[in-house]
């Protein structure tokens, strides 16, 4: 085995107790966060819709803060689940590995992206459009 291969095997095996349980508590927060801003959101969302408004281009103004409040609320909700995802990953003992090769996925890369789950070739790959079928 190639000292790159070794390297590349140690990093996904060797994650220490203290690390994991410092992403797992980062990821907990990141998910609470996201919880708190979806609950936000929707509780704006709501309050924008009963005002009572009787002009039209008030009703229109209002109605495009709701799209745009419920579609930010899309983007966190799909955060939320990449969060979860790895939550699970973790609780499966595979965190740390692209779901698409199963190449370890670099510790500094997990320290920027918690939720990450590709590797960085995968990733690019995936923007490209160019993975077969992503892995949920």
């Amino acid at each position: 085995m190639a000292k790159t291969e070794k390297a590349k095997a140690t990093i996904a095996t060797e994650m220490s107790k203290d690390r994991s349980d410092a992403l797992r508590d980062r990821l907990n927060q990141q998910r609470q966060e996201i919880l708190n801003m979806y609950k936000q959101d929707v509780r704006a969302g709501q309050e924008s819709a009963d005002d009572g408004t009787d002009d039209i281009v008030d009703r229109a103004n209002n109605s495009y803060n709701r799209e745009l409040m419920f579609s930010l609320s899309d983007s966190e909700r799909l955060m939320l689940l990449q969060v979860e995802d790895a939550i699970h990953r973790m609780e499966q003992g595979i965190y740390g590995r692209c779901t698409n090769c199963g190449n370890p996925i670099h510790p500094l890369r997990l320290e920027a992206v918690p939720w990450a789950r590709f590797c960085i070739d995968c990733q690019e790959l995936a923007e490209k459009g160019l993975l077969e079928a992503e892995a949920s």
